[in-house]
């Protein structure tokens, strides 16, 4: 199925978020900030979701945080409060019916979690575009998406990620050609590549751009929550 607009989710251990464009327009991507109603202007938002006692989705990012720290200890036992819960996708054993423990020490299937957290970026995506769109309704079908995964995780684990994703409403099935599952250092290489040669500084389109100098070195190290790029010549 053809797609009109590309949207990039960055699910990251400590922090997510995303970016947009029209298809085959990538001259022109935009992104969000986040939090600004608590006080904060950031790129992403943390990685952290919240259910109440009836295991029911109540939010995702800074506004589950806040809901969440503003709780007496009495009241946050009754709740289940999810942070840096990725790489409990690491190095285990992968199924759908996998349960991971929220702070309160009680445990949810790991796939509803996931599952949930990214049906609230795609709905945030979509509502984001609407309102960039002078009110175009987009629908999940109308975008390629592309999701983001460790390099370290196994087939097993990606597969989950693309099931989750599945469930969340991002595409229809999971042979979708309209979800690309992008390795988090290849996608950072890929963006380093366009940026000017001398000294990564995304400013001035007159420089030239690090994909038209062969022979030039870089490494990109991932230092869990930001990536690093140390480059030479």
């Amino acid at each position: 199925m053809s797609s009109f607009m590309v949207v990039a989710i960055d699910f990251g251990t400590a922090y997510s978020g995303y970016c947009f464009c029209v298809k085959d327009r990538i001259e022109n991507i935009r992104s969000v900030f986040w939090g600004m109603e608590h006080g904060h202007r950031s790129p992403k938002t943390p990685t952290c979701i919240l259910f109440n006692e009836h295991e029911e989705f109540i939010s995702f990012g800074y506004d589950a945080m806040m809901k969440y720290n503003r709780m007496t200890s009495t009241e946050a036992l009754r709740y289940f409060f999810f942070e840096n819960f990725k790489m409990d996708l690491y190095n285990k054993k992968i199924t759908e019916s996998l349960m991971i423990s929220a702070k309160n020490g009680e445990p949810l299937p790991a796939m509803k979690v996931f599952s949930e957290s990214l049906r609230y970026l795609k709905d945030h995506a979509l509502g984001t575009i609407k309102e960039s769109t002078c009110g175009r309704q987009f629908i999940a079908s109308d975008v390629t998406w592309v999701l983001t995964v460790p390099a370290i995780w196994d087939s097993k684990a990606k597969q989950f990620m693309r099931l989750a994703a599945t469930r969340a409403g991002l595409v229809s099935e999971m042979s979708s050609e309209n979800l690309i599952l992008a390795l988090e250092p290849e996608a950072a290489s890929v963006w380093c590549k366009q940026l000017p040669r001398e000294g990564f500084v995304a400013e001035g389109g007159d420089q030239e751009k690090l994909q038209d100098t062969p022979g030039t070195q870089y490494i990109v190290v991932d230092c869990g929550g930001k990536i690093l790029v140390v480059w030479h010549k």
